[in-house]
């Protein structure tokens, strides 16, 4: 039986420089077995995410977790310890603790600082036969005599890159099957008992020819792995079918814990991708997430990703949660070097039609790394009906950062950030299109259907004469010329005066010019409303090029979407609307907050 420790990250160490920052590294040690992980410069968050196994021979013993502050000239400084005893992991379900944050603790009652930190670390029991052996990460080694912590160091020259294991003066290989036995002798009955409650232990013969582990070749310190058998090969795939099973059995069991739960809304940070694929969201989820899709091994490729590791999927919080993890090297660019990241990927929502996850990705190589994190939000919805009945998926991806510590370049990590996940996710999408078709606007048939639907409305003679005449000029007009009327019958004829002559009356005064103006301007106002209603009733109901008659003209416009609108704010973003005008009639749509590529899908 062995002791997996995964050992991912750190955060909130004490500061062990005057600078504010450390060089903190993790030591492990169960009974006289030792490791350390790789130290990390200039970091009080530092992300290791190394894993080690160590062979367990007496539940009684704890695994010791130290975090040190490597320092070259003197002693390292103690930051903090967690203890975790192994009868804790072997009562706990599936005998594993989970993933999470252990908080650590001081040397002693005494010490002035009582805030340590935390680790986040993965504990887990497992049998370990002699065919396994070659699948792990690096085995801890056994320590019999030295007590140094600055022991000579195992380097695996696997795809495993800068991963060290402590190690002191190891035994040779027959020294090592003594010891082994003699540890297995040590074990109690009730060890044996327990052992055999939980497992089905291979018989001790078995044990006994089991080969060792790695073999020292010229004092040099080089672990050698095993060779794959046909035997491990078809457990691999029978392995890997069964996780593909599993896949939507948690998605089944978590949706059951999550029913009725809303879809969440986009990220400030924008939209990265927003389309529409010919295929159903199922099938698009199992595309982009399950363990049996190589999309993220094609899409690592074709980025220069390398060293990529993604774990498995796994309910916790008692099917609350369903998560894992995802580690890779981003490839170099002219302005940052290669960086490790990781990925944090849990599920939000999932019921079959519907699906958000949601990526926390943490990279604290990169300037300021660990001041912020990204956080990706991939929702799949069902899309519009295609024209061949066939069901459609809306992708859509957002971000935006999320800063941990508050920090002046906030708006050059944000431009940065911007540029980044815009280049990663334009070849996301060329790479996505290869696999599925992306469907545009005029393959789907709502567009055609609220065109189609949309009927002019008839109108009467009495309606549009309302509608043209029914306003303040035509009314005060009528009132003007019923006053002047009247007012021509009651005055009496006025004489002939000035250069007036019989069949011209002029003005006699200004008032009269201004007074005559007035009714000039509202009887021409009133005329052109006339011409207006004449001309609308002649074109209603006639053949003006087309044949239309009877209904007429109705103009519609589908307002569908904008692309690279310019920025008119500090933040690189517009909030857009548009305005239709026709005729003198005005529409406006609905106004789309902090984007530069809104979507409507509206009509007017």
């Amino acid at each position: 039986m062995r002791l997996v420790v995964h050992v991912l990250e750190a955060r909130n160490l004490p500061a062990a420089e005057a600078q504010g920052l450390g060089d903190p590294y993790a030591k492990l040690q169960l009974g006289r077995q030792r490791a350390k992980t790789k130290v990390i410069r200039k970091s009080t968050n530092p992300v290791w995410d190394e894993e080690f196994a160590f062979r367990v021979g007496d539940l009684k013993e704890e695994l010791l977790i130290r975090i040190t502050d490597e320092d070259k000239y003197f002693s390292d400084d103690f930051l903090g310890q967690v203890k975790v005893p192994l009868s804790a992991v072997l009562d706990a379900d599936n005998r594993s603790l989970g993933t999470r944050w252990y908080p650590l603790q001081p040397k002693s009652k005494k010490s002035k600082i009582r805030d340590c930190g935390e680790i986040h670390l993965t504990i887990s029991l497992s049998q370990s036969y002699p065919e396994e052996t070659a699948t792990l990460a690096h085995w801890a080694s056994d320590d019999f005599a030295s007590s140094s912590d600055k022991s000579s160091e195992l380097r695996k020259g696997s795809s495993l890159p800068n991963i060290h294991i402590e190690q002191s003066t190891s035994p040779p290989v027959s020294d090592e099957a003594e010891i082994t036995k003699q540890d297995k002798s040590n074990v109690g009955p009730s060890f044996v008992n327990r052992l055999n409650q939980f497992f089905s232990v291979k018989p001790k013969d078995t044990e006994a020819s089991v080969p060792p582990l790695f073999k020292h070749d010229h004092g040099l310190d080089t672990l050698e792995e095993m060779p794959l058998t046909s035997s491990q090969l078809s457990d691999e795939q029978d392995s890997e079918t069964s996780a593909n099973m599993l896949f939507d059995e948690l998605l089944k069991a978590f949706a059951s814990k999550h029913e009725g739960n809303d879809m969440p809304g986009h990220l400030s940070g924008g939209v990265l991708i927003d389309q529409v694929y010919a295929v159903a969201p199922s099938d698009l989820n199992t595309r982009l997430f399950s363990p049996s899709s190589d999309f993220l091994q094609s899409l690592a490729k074709m980025q220069g990703t390398t060293g990529l590791d993604i774990q498995h999927w796994r309910l916790e919080n008692d099917g609350e949660v369903l998560k894992r993890v995802v580690t890779y090297t981003k490839a170099a660019t002219k302005l940052v070097k290669a960086v490790k990241a990781t990925e944090d990927v849990a599920y939000l929502k999932a019921d079959g039609d519907m699906y958000a996850v949601l990526a926390d990705v943490s990279t604290p190589e990169v300037p300021f790394g660990n001041n912020f994190r990204v956080e990706i939000l991939t929702c799949i919805m069902p899309g519009p009906e295609l024209r061949d009945d066939e069901r459609s998926s809306r992708l859509v991806i957002s971000w935006r950062l999320n800063f941990m510590q508050s920090t002046m370049m906030k708006g050059m990590i944000e431009n940065g950030a911007k540029q980044g996940l815009k280049d990663n996710f334009n070849q996301f999408s060329e790479l996505l299109a290869q696999n599925v078709r992306p469907v545009d606007a005029k393959d789907t048939t709502t567009n055609n259907e609220s065109l189609s639907s949309m009927q002019p409305e008839t109108e009467s003679d009495w309606k549009l004469a309302f509608r043209i005449f029914g306003n303040f000029t035509v009314v005060s007009s009528i009132v003007a010329l019923i006053y002047v009327f009247a007012h021509i019958i009651l005055a009496s004829p006025s004489i002939i005066q000035g250069l007036e002559f019989p069949g011209l009356d002029l003005p006699d005064s200004v008032g009269e010019v201004v007074v005559c103006g007035v009714l000039v301007l509202q009887g021409q106002r009133v005329l052109n409303m006339i011409a207006r209603f004449v001309q609308a009733r002649r074109r209603r109901g006639g053949d003006h090029g087309v044949k239309a008659k009877g209904d007429g003209w109705l103009l519609t416009v589908a307002l569908i979407d904008g692309t690279n609108l310019a920025a008119t704010k500090s933040s690189g973003y517009s909030d857009p609307y548009v305005v239709f005008t026709c005729n003198g009639q005005t529409k406006t749509s609905s106004i789309k907050f902090h984007t530069l590529e809104p979507q409507w899908n509206g009509n007017f």
